[in-house]
Parts: C-alpha cells; structure tokens; sequence
C-alpha cells in the first residue's frame, strides 16, 4: 500500500485470519536477526468521508486540523489524491487489494469481496506482524465487505446511534478506548515485542449527518458570503476540526505503547463528500471530484520529511507502497496490483502523466431492486492532470472536462477535445471492457444491516 497517511485505526472486535505457526513465526524472526532487521510497527489510519481540501494542509482557510497538519509536515503529503469510488466498503477493499471494484467485487456497500485475491493485511501477517483493526463504520462489518481478512483482531463494536433514524456507530473515543484497552493487554504479553504490529484505525465522524461538537470552534462565515448550503458546510468543518482533536488523543494514547517516531504512518480518507457541488449531497454516485479527492499522507522510517508531491496517486497505491517499503513478500494473485508503489515519489520520479479510472455505483445493495447483480456500475471515468471524461451507463451520456482551465468540473465541453489519440472515450471503453469483473449476489444482508444502511443514507437502486 502505498505511503498514504492513513492515521484512522479502525477499532474492532475480534475476528480474522489465521496466525503463522510456532514454526513459522520462529523462522521469521531467525531471518530477521540474521538480517539485523527489525521490522516496523505500521498504522493505517483513515477517516471516513474527508475531503482533503477540507484540512488546512491542503487549502482549507483556517488552521482547523493542526494535527494532520503536524503529520503532513513531517513526512510525505500527496497534493493530488483519487479514491477508486466514493463508497466505504469498496474503497477499502481497494486499499487492502491494490484493485478497483469491478475487479475485487465489493463495488456497493454490503456486497463482499472476492475471496480469491491476497489483502494487505494477509501480507502482515504472512510476515510476522500482529494484526489488529478498529473500525466505527457499519459498513466495515466483516460479514459485508469482508476487508476483515488477515486481522486477527478485528473489533466491529458499535455503541452509539449516528442519528435519530438509528444508524449504529462507534464514536472516535469509544474508537480510542479499544485500541488503548487492546494495546494494555498486548503489554502483558512476554511475547509482546517479539511481533511487530500493523494496526489499522476508522475514525467516522465527518460522516452526515453533520453533528456539532462543544469545545471546537469554526467561524461562520460572514453575512455576505452565506450561500446556499453554509450552515451543512459549516457543521462539516466542525466534524473536520473535532476529527483532528481525536487524531491528537490517539496519537497520545498510542505514544504510551509504542513509538510513534519509529513507526510508519499512513493516513488516508475513504473517499469525500459533496456539499453542494454539481447539485449534489452526498457521496458515491458521481465521479466528480468532491466525492473522489481525498487526503492521503505517510511518514516514518525511510520516509523524507515535509515533502509534498504533486504527481497523481490513488488510495490502490498502498500496497504497492508498503511491500516495497518494508520489503513484504508481494503476494500471488490471479490479479496483478492496479496501483504502483509510492516509494520513487520519495526522490521525485513519480510519473506525471499517469491515467486515473475511477467508478460511480449504486448506494448499495438495500431493498429488493438493489439486492441482485449489477452487470456495469452506474458511471466510470478517466482523468489526466488536463483532461477527464465521463460516462453514465443509465443515461449513455459522455461528459467531458478541461481540467487545465476547469479543474471544478462546473464547465463540461460543448464537443469531445480534438487531438487525443487513442480517443478519451475509446480510452475508457478499453479499460472498462479489459477488467476482470466480479460482484457477489448481495442476498446475505440481514434485516439489521439493512436498517443500518438505510439510516446512513444508503438507500438502494438508483
């Protein structure tokens, strides 16, 4: 995976794979003193529907997240980076397989993915790592996206309600608590420093609705610059903001088991959120950049400090990223890596002109109309750093934008762009068309994901 800051430990219960032997663990760590290396502890965190021109590292006005800003100043920030889809459990399953959805399965939430493709943290584990993952969103359950493959620890404990409507949830703090409690028992252990750990953490709170949180203050804005839409705005800076003050207490908390100035971090965003732009609320069903822009920042051992890069990447780059970073074992698959490895970013041979293909699907697989296989997702698209196009599969229309003159995507050309060859439209087809596609019938919700889902706004079909 590649170096992404994904500070989000995902705090959850316990179920997973299978642990190496006795034997096998020995020999890992007979290797690894022969070779005088001692692996790293890594933490994936990661936030739920975070915009990354919603941290001030990347633009935003106020210093509202000086935490991840911290972060980004002290490691690797990635200027330019695309979610697969804007839907939680599919772009984790990209994050732990290097694959876009049509490939690994998972393209709506509440449909699993495939078994059959190696995960990251089945490379942890394959050598020599503990594996522990602390996750807050409903849709993370690891009967439903089933990204839970190679945690031996997965803890998917939900204590709180989101909204009135019931959708179940665990805050940040409850979040905190179970990596901390995890972490106090590890310590017991007279093995404990034998295992390096990789460690991944959720945190949800930007998610809609929108709640306000006492003792984080963001300005409104003034009278005169209160359009349409502010207040939902606003509140969601204030999600940001408190989101930050949570990262700082993890940081904190995880400080007293481990060193973090030693450890590499990953800090990602799923996927972002549409506030209004191109008359949308929400996330997942468009390509457009709200909801595919995300945050994506690493830092640790070997990797430099206040570097940003403005090449293009993806949230599929990670595991590219940390099997060649930490030397893992890349694993076989009957599907090759889709993303490609960070780490000549570090010395600024990233190419420049690398095409990205992202998906727009289906809520997800909610109500009778949505509980069956879809044949194609309802939008893909391609972007370079100047130009993008999409296609709707409902409405067969093809859109295209000048990224070097329209980087919002609020101005879609009149006429498809002369000079480019192979076409932009052909481009897309031949991608689209070339994938390995594979989606599992979605019969296996019961009736409380269902409710779950629906209360998060994941309302099936179109």
């Amino acid at each position: 995976m590649k170096k992404v800051f994904a500070l989000v430990f995902a705090v959850v219960g316990l179920l997973g794979g299978t642990s190496p032997s006795s034997g096998q663990t020995a020999e890992l760590e007979g290797r690894r003193a022969q070779d005088g290396k001692k692996q790293p502890n890594v933490l994936l965190l990661s936030v739920d529907t975070l915009r990354a021109d919603a941290l001030h590292a990347y633009g935003y006005p106020l210093p509202i997240t000086p935490t991840l800003d911290a972060l980004a100043a002290d490691g690797v920030l990635f200027e330019d980076a695309l979610t697969t889809i804007g839907k939680t459990g599919p772009s984790f399953a990209s994050v732990f397989t290097s694959l876009s959805p049509p490939s690994h399965g998972a393209r709506r939430n509440g449909i699993s993915m495939r078994d059959d493709v190696p995960t990251l943290a089945e490379s942890f584990l394959n050598d020599g790592y503990e594996t522990a993952a602390f996750v807050s969103n409903w849709t993370l359950r690891a009967r439903l996206a089933r990204v839970d493959r190679g945690f031996q620890t997965y803890d998917e404990s939900f204590d709180a309600k989101r909204n009135m409507f019931g959708a179940h949830e665990r805050k940040a703090d409850s979040v905190i608590a179970a990596v901390s409690s995890h972490l106090d028992s590890r310590a017991q252990s007279p093995t404990a420093t034998l295992k390096p750990l990789f460690l991944w953490v959720h945190f949800t709170e930007p998610h809609t609705p929108f709640d306000l949180h006492e003792g984080v203050t963001v300005p409104q804005p003034p009278q005169n610059a209160r359009t349409s839409g502010w207040v939902k705005r606003w509140r969601y800076a204030n999600e940001v903001a408190y989101t930050d003050t949570r990262v700082a207490v993890l940081f904190e908390t995880l400080g007293r088991h481990i060193d973090l100035d030693s450890t590499i971090i990953v800090f990602v965003g799923d996927h972002g959120e549409s506030l209004g732009e191109h008359g949308y609320w929400g996330h997942g069903k468009n390509t457009n950049w709200p909801n595919l822009r995300i945050p994506m920042m690493i830092k640790g051992p070997g990797v430099p400090k206040g570097k940003r890069i403005s090449a293009p990447v993806m949230n599929l780059d990670i595991f590219p990223t940390l099997v060649e970073l930490l030397s893992l074992d890349k694993p076989e698959s009957p599907t090759a890596f889709e993303g490609q490895s960070l780490v000549p970013g570090f010395s600024n041979s990233l190419p420049t002109d690398r095409l990205r293909f992202t998906v727009g699907d289906r809520h997800t697989a909610f109500g009778s109309s949505a509980r069956v296989n879809f044949e194609n997702p309802k939008e893909i698209s391609l972007q370079s750093t100047t130009l993008k196009v999409t296609y709707d599969f409902s409405s067969k229309k093809v859109v295209y934008y000048d990224l070097s003159t329209d980087p919002g995507e609020a101005r879609p050309l009149t006429a498809p762009p002369e000079n480019t060859k192979p076409p932009w439209r052909r481009r897309l087809s031949d991608w689209y068309r070339a994938l390995p596609k594979f989606e599992k019938k979605s019969g296996q919700l019961s009736d409380e994901d269902r409710r779950q889902l629906e209360s998060l706004g994941y309302v099936g079909g179109d």
